[in-house]
């Protein structure tokens, strides 16, 4: 019997064996399906998060490509700090005549881009417009870069090439533009601000000094070379109202007449320097390169945005000459001149909430 009974009992003992390793095996499979879960769902946590940050990516860069207008602007405005930082460490020892001569040879290039199928209609007071805006242009440039000879870098270009809010008043006047209460205000926050950066020695104390007074007229003449640029804008808009505007042609017209004026004025007064370095030609050209570049991208600009957008990120250009005028130049601008530019650019700026 006993013999009988050791074999059952082996056989039980068998089973349970068995039993055990089925139930371990079990829940050895359990956990390993509970880390599987574990990791599909971190995998998966993942992949959320990877297509998150791969949709705000595009996001991102769907905005900057319907919006590049913008960035073109920001290059314009770029592209004129660096110009006018270049001719102002170029101010002792290049003439101004000389740079813009360079500049608006360079300006000629785009000559073989007119389209002159279209020119065949244009009328007497397209060449007008045309013309007016190429004089213009050419002069405001100009008087800018002579404003450079006795003010600093950043307040003169803060003065210059402050278009926005002057363009719009000139526009009510001579175009009949609609025009608000708010943009009255904003035109009186930036008269202030052009006061403060100019420094009126009648106004502030130090009247006596002739730096203050130098400063001043080197702001004076910027003022003039504004008003000379607005009213070259005031020309651009009637040729965008006839829809006669060339690029081309609004870029080589003040290329001719940059050519025309500075000539003059260099033949006349014997000016010419023949003893330019390599490394100050090299500047020059730099500074044609940038004016070119600007206008190119300017006219990009202008095909995306609209003119008052474009204006104000253009106005980039004052903060990007304060540095390179700091760095390259060594000017330190006083106080007061950061205020009245950050008034300017402020009043600028606060354009695009109208």
């Amino acid at each position: 019997m006993d013999e009988l009974v050791r074999p059952r009992e082996e056989i039980h003992s068998k089973d349970r064996h068995s039993d055990e390793e089925i139930h371990e095996r079990l829940l050895q499979q359990g956990g390993n399906n509970v880390d599987n879960v574990s990791d599909d769902g971190a995998s998966h946590d993942d992949s959320m998060q990877r297509n998150d940050t791969s949709n705000a990516v595009s996001a991102v860069c769907s905005t900057i490509y319907r919006r590049r207008g913008i960035m073109y602007g920001l290059a314009t405005g770029v592209s004129g700090g660096l110009q006018m930082a270049i001719v102002g460490w170029l101010r002792s020892s290049i003439s101004p005549y000389q740079i813009m001569l360079w500049r608006g040879i360079m300006f000629l290039l785009p000559v073989g881009f007119i389209s002159w199928e279209a020119g065949n209609d244009y009328t007497i007071a397209d060449m007008i417009y045309y013309i007016g805006f190429g004089f213009f242009n050419a002069l405001g440039v100009l008087l800018g870069f002579v404003s450079l000879q006795l003010a600093q870098v950043g307040n003169a270009t803060a003065i210059a090439f402050n278009l926005p809010i002057p363009a719009t008043i000139a526009g009510f006047f001579v175009l009949g533009e609609r025009i608000t209460a708010y943009d009255i205000l904003l035109f009186a926050i930036n008269l202030i601000g052009v006061v403060l950066v100019s420094k009126p020695p009648f106004i502030f104390s130090g009247a006596g000094d002739s730096l203050d007074v130098d400063e001043f007229f080197g702001a004076m003449i910027a003022v003039a070379g504004l008003l000379c640029i607005v009213t070259s804008v005031i020309f651009s808009r009637k040729l965008a109202y006839r829809e006669r505007s060339d690029p081309a042609l609004t870029t080589v017209t003040p290329g001719m007449a940059s050519v025309f004026l500075c000539a003059g004025v260099i033949l006349y007064t014997q000016s010419w320097d023949k003893s330019s370095t390599l490394l100050e030609m090299l500047a020059i050209l730099s500074a044609g390169i940038c004016g070119l570049l600007g206008n190119v991208f300017l006219i990009s600009a202008l095909k995306l945005e609209s003119v008052l957008v474009v204006s104000v990120m253009f106005t980039s250009c004052v903060p990007v000459s304060f540095l390179l005028g700091v760095w390259i130049v060594q000017e330190i601008p006083d106080l007061v001149s950061i205020v009245g530019a950050f008034l300017v650019l402020a009043s600028t700026c606060a354009c695009l909430f109208k």
